[in-house]
């Protein structure tokens, strides 16, 4: 204390002129007494100071930016409350890592991705906790990619780069496993690693809601091929690379395994099936059909080609901007925009 407050409260500066009358302390013992019992008998639910130090309340903080290397950065913390209190009745939230594959020129793509699902998120604030999208490449060799991609990713802090040759099906899907499981991307670690194409469309609540119904262990999610006799019959079945998840156990074998490792250039999403099914592993099997599906425009209806459905979880083959325009418009996705924005025809910065 100042030594003007001690003279404001009667206790002096240590002089001899200022000591402590029994008044004046029976009157601050009262004080204090009075201040306990208000806040630990009144207002119980009050005391919560220590909250506020606890290792839970800390994830609050962002930690430092890092740049685009396999380093992963920290994962978004969640500010919704658990659905549940119950912890014995109610299994905790599903988080998932999705890995967009996609080509250091490829600006505008993810931009456009970038867009599309901060908007889900925007609508759906749980989504932040736990969908964490990172966008996958390989070596950038050009000096023009090499700059802007640096800017990109310390702009978005979203670039997640594999130290290989940029490929599609030279093991790159393999790389990234691989590097996923050697470097977390968070502690714990996510229930489910995705790879992702970047002409597919997530709809990422109802991608959520399918994950958390499945099991998290052994288990191998997306739209199974082939989905009739006419497609890569009698190839053994394996899920479509529009998009498909493998729980974090089957994500550390494929790092840890010799089959995967010794056979990894291929086509990707039939050569990770295929390191499943020798190994007998991914008893766990979810079919994403009729929910997941090719982008059908003017081609003839299949198993694997539809038409937009409500209960979508995700689209593929939207390979250029007048395909993204027409799935957007149909999900609505610009719903979620701001009332003041929307229709407004002048678009002028204040």
């Amino acid at each position: 204390m100042s030594p003007s407050l001690y003279k404001q409260l009667g206790l002096g500066g240590g002089g001899a002129g200022s000591p402590v009358s029994p008044t004046h302390l029976l009157l601050l013992v009262l004080g204090a007494a009075f201040l306990a019992l208000t806040v630990f008998v009144i207002h119980p639910n009050d005391f919560r100071l220590q909250s506020f130090f606890s290792p839970a309340a800390t994830n609050c903080a962002h930690q430092p930016a890092a740049t685009a290397t396999a380093t992963f950065l920290p994962t978004k913390p969640s500010s919704s409350p658990p659905a549940s209190t119950d912890a014995a009745t109610s299994p905790p939230p599903v988080r998932v890592l999705i890995g967009i594959q996609t080509t250091p020129s490829k600006y505008e793509r993810r931009n456009l991705l970038r867009t599309v699902y901060s908007l889900q998120i925007r609508e759906h604030p749980h989504l932040a906790a736990a969908i964490d999208i990172r966008f996958v490449l390989c070596n950038v060799t050009s000096a023009t990619d090499s700059t802007l991609v640096s800017l990109e990713s310390l702009l978005n802090r979203d670039v997640l780069l594999l130290d290989c040759a940029e490929n599609m099906d030279g093991g790159k899907t393999y790389d990234f496993f691989s590097a996923v499981a050697r470097n977390p991307p968070s502690t714990p670690p996510p229930d489910y690693v995705m790879k992702a194409d970047d002409d597919t469309y997530l709809r990422l609540p109802a991608l959520l809601a399918w994950l958390s119904a499945a099991s998290r262990a052994d288990a191998y999610l997306g739209l199974q091929m082939p989905c009739d006799t006419e497609n890569f019959y009698p190839f053994p079945p394996f899920m479509s690379g529009m998009g498909y998840a493998l729980s974090w156990d089957l994500v550390s074998w494929v790092a840890e395994s010799e089959v995967s490792r010794r056979d990894r250039v291929g086509p990707e999403d039939m050569w990770t099936g295929r390191w499943l099914n020798v190994a007998g592993k991914a008893k766990n099997r979810y079919d994403g059909a009729p929910r997941m599906y090719n982008y059908r425009g003017a081609s003839p209806a299949s198993c694997f080609r539809r038409d937009f459905r409500p209960d979508t979880i995700a689209v593929h083959m939207l390979k250029d901007n007048g395909r993204w325009a027409e799935t957007l418009a149909y999900f609505n996705a610009s719903a979620v925009i701001e009332p003041e924005y929307s229709g407004r025809r002048d678009r002028r910065l204040p």
